[in-house]
């Protein structure tokens, strides 16, 4: 049978009352996005109920809680897509209105434009030359190839960038450390939305295979020692006997050289991990500085790597002669500083100690220089004393 419809109106506003075939009547509303059913045994008090209701409308506490049947539907289809992502309601309307809010909050602002204020304040930080000129050659070059705003970049349009560059890995994750740099302080100065994901976030780092590590043997050195011109010979000594870096080697004056107190200061600004550190001058190499010493000044006339590099090539490249025995001298990349660490180990026996030497961990001592030698082979190494070498270099002549 079907139920008998009565309803309570009050303006636009009908609450239905219905009558079941056992005489109850039902008051039919929707209240919080619920339905909701109040029974009564009397039409007259449904009406009451009913007509409570519509007081609580019109009083403004409850007209939020009554839906329309096209509202309550719209509710339901909501709550189901948001449910299919395991969020309520509310938290998902809450963050839509955040970022909608807050995503208006940023200055939007050029590529190359945030390139030149970064490379400013690190001037103005005063990082080292080579660090500065690392950022703007590689930063530089991303903002020719991007001449849009910032935040216009996807994570997409960089890792198709990185893909299109011909260089090795190693150098690509070079240009990732550099753009994460960038895209940090563009939103550090909110040319970029804070509450959102970097676009530099979900780009994976490239996985590098490592190469084998070499070292010199002591006879090795022994050559380059022998015919080393003056303007190579310190580059030679300051990786074979400290172990430097090459970029540090480069950096270094005279006055860092302590000879009165025994060791070389790496100050923070010439050290690759802008760490400061001291090194020992063990006896060898103060032997061969000794006589090289200036009271002031760099130590290698280059102002950059490139000059250097040409002549240490032309160097090698050129060849000894030994009687009618021509030798050219194979230069092997790091060795000298894998070398000095190698021999160094073997010689005191104490890896946390060459790692401060070094400016590395103990971990990255034994994982990228550390080979195995003997005890005999380190005393060969830190005994190369100028006078033997240059006493045994008797016979023996570059090739022009």
């Amino acid at each position: 049978m079907k139920k008998k419809h009565h309803e309570v109106k009050d303006g636009s506003v009908a609450i239905p009352i219905y009558e079941f075939s056992d005489g109850r009547f039902c008051v039919d509303a929707t209240l919080g996005g619920r339905r909701k059913r109040i029974a009564r045994t009397s039409l007259d008090a449904a009406k009451l109920v009913a007509r409570k209701l519509l007081a609580q409308v019109a009083a403004g506490r409850q007209g939020e809680d009554l839906l329309s049947m096209a509202e309550a539907e719209e509710y339901r289809l909501a709550k189901d897509k948001v449910a299919e992502h395991g969020v309520p309601l509310l938290t998902a309307l809450d963050e839509w209105i955040s970022l909608k809010t807050k995503k208006a909050h940023f200055i939007s602002k050029g590529v190359a434009e945030i390139v030149q204020e970064l490379l400013e304040t690190k001037i103005a930080e005063g990082v080292s030359q080579r660090h500065l000129e690392d950022r703007r050659s590689r930063l530089n070059r991303f903002a020719i190839d991007f001449p849009c705003p910032i935040d216009r970049v996807t994570p997409g349009d960089i890792e198709s960038w990185l893909k299109r560059l011909k260089i090795a890995s190693r150098t690509k994750n070079n240009y990732r450390s550099a753009l994460q740099q960038l895209f940090r302080f563009a939103q550090s100065k909110r040319y970029l939305s804070r509450h959102e994901p970097l676009a530099i976030h979900d780009i994976a780092e490239i996985r590098v295979k490592e190469g084998a590590i070499e070292i010199y043997k002591p006879a090795e050195l022994e050559t380059l020692l022998r015919f080393a011109p003056p303007p190579l010979l310190p580059f030679f000594l300051l990786g074979a006997f400290a172990g430097l870096r090459s970029q540090e080697v480069m950096r270094l004056e005279w006055q860092d050289i302590r000879f009165h107190q025994n060791v070389i200061e790496i100050a923070a600004a010439k050290a690759k991990t802008a760490s400061r550190r001291l090194v020992p001058i063990l006896p060898v190499l103060r032997e061969w500085l000794h006589p090289l010493r200036k009271d002031t000044g760099r130590i290698l006339p280059f102002h950059s790597y490139t000059p250097f590099e040409r002549c240490r090539s032309a160097f090698c490249k050129s060849g000894m002669r030994d009687g009618d025995k021509t030798i050219k001298f194979k230069w092997k990349s790091n060795a000298l500083r894998h070398s000095y660490a190698s021999y160094r180990l073997a010689d005191v026996k104490d890896a946390a100690r060459v790692a401060l030497e070094m400016g590395n961990s103990p971990s990255m001592l034994f994982r990228n220089y550390r080979e195995l030698v003997t005890e005999q082979q380190a005393k060969e190494w830190f005994t190369l004393m100028p006078d033997a070498v240059n006493a045994a270099s008797k016979g023996f002549s570059i090739v022009a």
